[in-house]
């Protein structure tokens, strides 16, 4: 079985960002509630493109070597989403299913793009799948305009 999706990189040409929110580095006594919250937003791309296993995040070591790149941020003892920056990419952006739509990936976008830009980090990129249509919106509202796309094949 062939799977192809359509995935956009877009690169940052906005403004300065500042940024209030308080995230942390990755810590691994979140590991099961990171894995889960990963596993269910990318479930469907996972789905999509044929990988196996289709529920799949770093495992535990590899999370703990890449610590230093991945934010999380929490209220109470509740994890809400979190956001990877690995050299010029912003990667892994995810809010858990229950707190979408409220406000979160805006906040941990300004968060990751104003981490970038303070470190001089230049160009600013991600990757989008084109069936993430909220996420691509968000990102052009935020200065990024899409600069490359592509269809990756799997199968």
């Amino acid at each position: 079985m062939k799977a192809e999706i359509v995935v956009h990189t877009m690169a940052h040409h906005g403004a300065l960002v500042k940024s209030s929110i308080a995230m942390k580095q990755y810590e691994d006594t979140w590991y099961e509630e990171y894995k889960r919250i990963h596993d269910e937003c990318f479930h469907d791309m996972r789905t999509a493109l044929a990988l196996t296993p289709v529920n799949c995040c770093d495992s535990r070591e590899k999370l703990m070597e890449k610590q230093d790149s991945v934010f999380i941020y929490t209220e109470g003892n509740m994890l809400m989403g979190s956001v990877a920056i690995d050299g010029h990419e912003i990667d892994d952006l995810i809010v858990a299913k229950a707190y979408q739509r409220r406000g979160y990936g805006q906040l941990f976008l300004n968060f990751a793009v104003a981490h970038m830009q303070e470190r001089l980090v230049s160009p600013i990129v991600l990757r989008v799948a084109d069936w993430n249509k909220g996420a691509i919106r968000l990102y052009l509202r935020n200065g990024f305009n899409c600069v490359k796309t592509e269809i990756v094949n799997r199968g």
